[in-house]
């Protein structure tokens, strides 16, 4: 691949970025914000600079991709498809290399855990096993940013979701969140029930390559696509996630293939929050305060902001719905960022955890399994949202 040239060109350092953006927070390097990694870019694109080059690969490497610069430029840059190229294009540069330096061993161990994620039965597999190591204490042999905070429920895993003949919603299961986060399905497949939709939760598509394209591993990101899509030919209605980052990658289809079906599909992708009707909601039934993350996939991708603020206010009592200080800055999640940079996400996810805990909030929710999961690894108790929502629903009908 190679760089947009207009695209670059489009960002003027203004600056208006460097506030918003989480990695510049804890470093202060001009290398560790948009615009210092947009001149990076530039370099690359110039021939003036290598694309292995050790500086210039951490600078990339070390951006979170929570995009949270895009709605903050005047100028409208894409800051997040330069980033994909960015990234695509040093992967293909390691697979070149004449020896294994420049981060290519390390590439090609990603690149085969990563390849996990498209095979269910060996991650409900890994899965099972990693839940007999949470019971025995084994995984503490693991280096912590390899721990899975959050403890696995196998009697989730265990649960059937609905294939229907007929239905007017099919709701995108995906890889992480079908066997981690089964529960926020089961949530999200009622909610929707309860606002008038027939679901169809059949297994469409195993993963929906968010987490290859963030690794520069476009090739393998667009064949998860298009299986995807091939998977919902023949149906019609909206494709329900309640993963923000599977939302982001999914709606942004017909960027990653180009075609016309990659974009009709991607018009079809709602995140649940858009879709779950707040009137079907009790009102006020649960008694304590929780705070809410914004996914950055959510709002700054998707631009999904109200509608899961709206949801929580509802089924929270007056007051009990904490923001935090910090606003809707990045927990540092980014996929398998906090595995795979603890130097930088180590840091941003403290600074959240502190912004949580200065609320008194008993619970923090987010709509997003990587952030769920960032934020119980810093100590915090965590939710899925739609399980907040359906938790409201039981109360009220107990």
């Amino acid at each position: 691949m190679t760089f947009d040239a207009d695209k670059l060109a489009q960002c003027v350092g203004c600056g208006m970025c460097l506030s918003a953006c989480p990695t510049y927070a804890v470093t202060g390097l001009e290398q560790h914000n948009p615009r210092g990694r947009l001149v990076g870019m530039r370099l690359v694109h110039d021939g003036e600079l290598s694309t292995l080059d050790p500086d210039y690969v951490d600078s990339m490497e070390g951006c979170v991709q929570c995009r949270a610069c895009e709605p903050a430029c005047p100028s409208l840059v894409e800051f997040g498809a330069l980033m994909e190229t960015a990234r695509t294009d040093i992967e293909a540069a390691r697979a070149h290399a004449p020896s294994r330096g420049g981060g290519r061993l390390r590439s090609s161990l990603v690149r085969w855990g990563l390849g996990l994620l498209r095979r269910p039965v060996l991650l409900r597999l890994g899965t099972i096993l990693l839940s007999l190591a949470q019971l025995t204490r084994a995984d503490r042999l693991l280096p912590r940013r390899l721990r899975l905070a959050r403890r696995v429920r196998l009697r989730e895993l265990a649960g059937r979701l609905p294939a229907r003949q007929r239905a007017d919603a099919w709701l995108f299961r995906g890889c992480v969140m079908d066997v981690w986060f089964r529960g926020a399905h089961g949530a999200t497949l009622r909610l929707l029930e309860r606002s008038g939709y027939r679901v169809d939760a059949a297994r469409r598509g195993a993963c929906c390559g968010a987490l290859d394209l963030h690794q520069g591993f476009e090739d393998r990101a667009a064949r998860s696509a298009a299986e995807v899509i091939a998977a919902h030919r023949g149906t019609s209605g909206p494709v329900v996630v309640d993963s923000a980052g599977c939302g982001a990658a999914m709606k942004e289809y017909g960027r990653l293939l180009g075609t016309e079906e990659a974009r009709v599909f991607a018009d079809r992708v709602r995140d649940m929050s858009e879709l779950v009707d707040p009137n079907t909601l009790p009102a006020g039934v649960l008694r304590e305060p929780v705070a809410y993350q914004h996914a950055c996939h959510l709002r700054n991708v998707q631009h999904v902001e109200s509608a899961p603020v709206a949801l929580l206010d509802r089924v929270l009592g007056p007051g009990q719905l904490r923001r935090t200080a910090d606003g809707e800055r990045c927990c540092g999640a980014g996929g398998a960022y906090n595995a795979l940079r603890p130097d930088l996400a180590e840091p941003i996810g403290a600074r959240k955890r502190d912004a949580v805990t200065a609320t008194g909030a008993t619970r923090v929710t987010s709509g997003n399994p990587g952030c769920l999961l960032q934020l119980a690894q810093h100590g915090l108790p965590v939710v899925h949202i739609a399980e907040v929502l359906w938790e409201a629903v039981e109360t009220a009908e107990r």
